[in-house]
């Protein structure tokens, strides 16, 4: 006669109740699917505020009255659009007091391309003046650019020195940007005079004022000097160009602003974690219950056959382990899976800063979000279990008679 072995036991039990195993499996591994993909979620929120913290180096942006919310679009997500100012505006700028550097750029928005599936946004750089996107690009990137070359954003399909096509002008992709949770993953930074180039060919498809116009710009960057309060140089930016539709925007501000909406998410997600779980943990403390309560005459006849009351609390929990273990383990391997395959689509339908985790921290979520499922089943099962050891086990079977 074989010896009683826990596992063993736990396992045929778990095959003889297969509607409430698969029940309990499927439970759990919904949770830890919502909980793995909440993670996720809230993770690269808070990577992409980092990266956009880190990045922002212009303290004002000048741009065109009205035009604040494209400013914003273009630089959080990458949304393709086209403004203009005069060019003189950038020594206007340069000349308010309190300005230390100021940068202009120009932005113009292309329908579609060969390389990408979706709109691109091209900046045109002042490389001598630039001191937003260039002390990070030239970490990855020769600088400064010449004729005919571009660096893409993550997001742009293309080899390094292969050629990409915008409006039938050939470009080699001389560098590609890593991953920054920003529009610029959308993006494809080049000269200023290649963009004014570029622009001529746009007008071949649809009218275009750039090409008429060598001297338009679509911003300017302002960085104010050290010990200056900004608020004090935006005003002074705001009486020059009054009554000229043109607008100085503080980057603080639309960082606060873009910080204030992720916070209003990040405050649903944790309220709809904590609501999911303490409902489940209650559900499963109910079925656990009930489960132990049906099985008495069983458990009584353990007793009869020599089982102590510590092998029979380790049977319930070893079964209980078990099949939330599993259903974990599938739950998190398929929101783990679902992340990698659609992590991209994912950051294009936020309207705010979204980078994703490495694999390392993807891999410590998926691990963390694993135990989690299985403790909960041990854990709500507690009650049961205790209320069980502490009952007489010789009177359980005249309770079922």
């Amino acid at each position: 006669m074989k010896e009683l072995n826990v596992i063993g036991l736990a396992k045929k039990n778990i095959a003889n109740k297969p509607a409430r195993t698969y029940g309990m499996m499927v439970l759990t591994g919904i949770l830890c699917f919502i909980l793995f993909m909440s993670s996720f979620l809230i993770l690269s929120l808070k990577n992409g505020m980092t990266s956009l913290s880190n990045r922002m180096g212009a303290d004002i942006i000048v741009v065109p009255e009205g035009y604040d919310s494209k400013i914003t679009g273009a630089i959080l997500r990458g949304e393709p659009n086209s403004f203009f100012l005069d060019e003189a505006v950038t020594d206007r700028v340069r000349s308010i007091e309190g300005v230390e550097q100021a940068s202009p750029q120009l932005f113009l928005a292309t329908l579609s391309a060969g390389c990408c599936s979706f709109p691109i946004q091209i900046i045109g750089i002042d490389f001598e003046q630039d001191f937003i996107v260039s002390p990070w690009l030239e970490k990855q990137v020769k600088l400064p650019l010449k004729e005919g070359q571009v660096v893409v954003g993550n997001n742009i399909v293309g080899d390094y020195q292969s050629n990409v096509r915008f409006f039938n002008q050939p470009f080699e992709i001389q560098g590609r940007l890593a991953k920054t949770g920003m529009g610029f993953d959308n993006t494809v930074f080049m000269t200023m005079e290649e963009t004014k180039r570029l622009a001529k060919e746009y007008e071949k498809i649809l009218g275009h004022p750039i090409s008429k116009q060598e001297n338009l710009i679509s911003s300017v960057m302002v960085k104010v000097k050290g010990g200056v309060n900004p608020k004090d140089v935006f005003k002074k930016l705001a009486d020059e160009f009054k009554g000229e539709q043109i607008y100085p925007l503080l980057a603080k501000q639309m960082m606060t602003q873009v910080s204030d909406n992720m916070q209003s998410l990040l405050t649903y997600i944790y309220a709809l974690i904590a609501l999911l779980w303490i409902l489940a943990f209650f559900i499963l403390t109910l079925v656990y219950s009930i489960s132990i309560k049906e099985r008495k005459r069983e458990f009584a006849m353990f007793r009869i056959l020599g089982a102590t009351k510590k092998k029979l609390k380790s049977i319930c929990l070893a079964e209980i382990l078990m099949i939330n273990m599993t259903g974990a383990v599938f739950g998190s391997v398929f929101s783990f899976i679902i992340s990698l395959l659609f992590g991209k689509a994912l950051s294009l339908s936020f309207k705010m800063p979204f980078l994703s985790p490495n694999i390392i921290g993807l891999f410590s979520v998926l691990l963390f979000t694993i135990l989690a499922g299985s403790l909960l089943g041990p854990l709500a099962s507690i009650v049961a279990l205790n209320k069980m050891e502490k009952q007489e086990m010789g009177l359980l079977l005249r309770e079922n008679d």
